[in-house]
């Protein structure tokens, strides 16, 4: 087993010194999966298919709607490479995108609970910060909706321990929900 510093040197197995690793990663490179839910339990590498099975050294990802069109994109962030933007211009469901503004809980509503009922079917989201290693996606809360053409009903639980609902929407926007 290798042991490394933290600081881009490694101790060499047979001497015991610490060797500068230079311009090579910790890591080293692995080729990026992209999954797509098969609604069944599954899921199926769609990577190759889409272009974004890249062999790289990858540090962070961060999804995100870029263009605001209701389809998430993707920004990688690879080892001494410049971030990347895989941007989703393939056909879509519809959709419903929703942000929070806190005032008695946090300003950006981390830990409330989002639930959207829209096609017979429900969806939960809970606003995380901080939740990938050297990236952060979108506080934004993205429900993919299918071909279900209404939305029943948005529920919110803020963290406060207040609730917010709102019934009877449209699908393909973005809401801003501010707490009450």
């Amino acid at each position: 087993m290798e042991m490394f510093d933290g600081v881009g040197r490694r101790r060499d197995q047979q001497s015991g010194q610490l060797v500068s690793i230079g311009e090579n990663s910790l890591n080293g490179n692995e080729r990026d999966c992209l999954f797509r839910n098969n609604r069944d339990g599954t899921f199926t590498d769609t990577a190759y298919v889409n272009r974004a099975d890249r062999v790289e050294d990858g540090r962070g990802v961060a999804l995100l709607d870029y263009n605001l069109d209701g389809a998430m994109d993707i920004v990688l962030r690879n080892y001494r490479q410049p971030a990347q933007l895989l941007r989703n211009d393939g056909g879509a469901g519809h959709w419903l995108q929703v942000r929070l503004v806190g005032t008695r809980s946090n300003r950006d509503a981390v830990g409330a609970r989002v639930t959207v009922r829209s096609g017979g079917r429900h969806q939960t989201r809970e606003v995380h910060a901080g939740s990938a290693y050297l990236s952060a996606s979108s506080l934004v809360q993205h429900f993919g909706l299918g071909g279900a053409t209404h939305v029943e009903a948005v529920e919110v639980a803020w963290p406060s321990g207040s609730r917010s609902r709102l019934s009877d929407l449209g699908v393909d926007q973005r809401l801003t929900i501010t707490e009450e």
